[in-house]
């Protein structure tokens, strides 16, 4: 008699415990609604941001005839044989999107941004980060910063104008 009452018990508290309450298993979005303004906005252009990426990654993509990893890896090294570092990054950053194990891509994105880093003041350099990530706004507040400092960065003030025409 023990066993059994002790078996329907402990089956009906995992009954209880398995029908979800209310407030649990209910959407995380949620949570962004009830939480500090701004905290979903931010979650929202982040999601927008990505899909940004992922777009501009497919016309590049397509643009190029890229269809897998060694593809983007050549597109990347002509960029790289004509001096232009930034759309070398670019596309060996889509070498490695497309082929994660690909070494050849990663040694050659590692190179490209040390070279980079190494020929490009600090400013200059936060700007071709955030335009990487398609930070706009964030991209062309850095290139400002860099041309009131360095007034005589061409470079600077070519890509600039390249970002604030798009």
């Amino acid at each position: 008699m023990k066993i059994s009452y002790f078996i329907k018990l402990t089956v009906s508290l995992l009954a209880i415990c398995l029908v979800p309450a209310s407030g649990f298993g209910e959407d995380t979005n949620i949570i962004f609604k009830h939480d500090k303004t701004g905290v979903a906005d931010e979650v929202n252009k982040m999601k927008d941001f990505d899909f940004e990426l992922q777009q501009r990654d497919r016309d590049r993509m397509k643009q190029w005839n890229i269809e897998d990893s060694a593809d983007a890896l050549k597109v990347g090294d002509v960029y790289y044989g004509k001096g232009e570092i930034d759309d070398a990054i670019v596309f060996y950053q889509i070498a490695i999107k497309i082929d994660p194990s690909n070494a050849e891509a990663h040694a050659k994105y590692i190179d490209a941004r040390n070279i980079e880093k190494d020929n490009t003041p600090s400013h200059y350099h936060q700007a071709m980060e955030y335009y990487r990530k398609g930070m706009k706004e964030k991209a062309i507040d850095e290139l400002i910063s860099e041309i009131k400092e360095n007034p005589d960065n061409e470079e600077a003030r070519i890509k600039l104008n390249e970002i604030e025409s798009q």
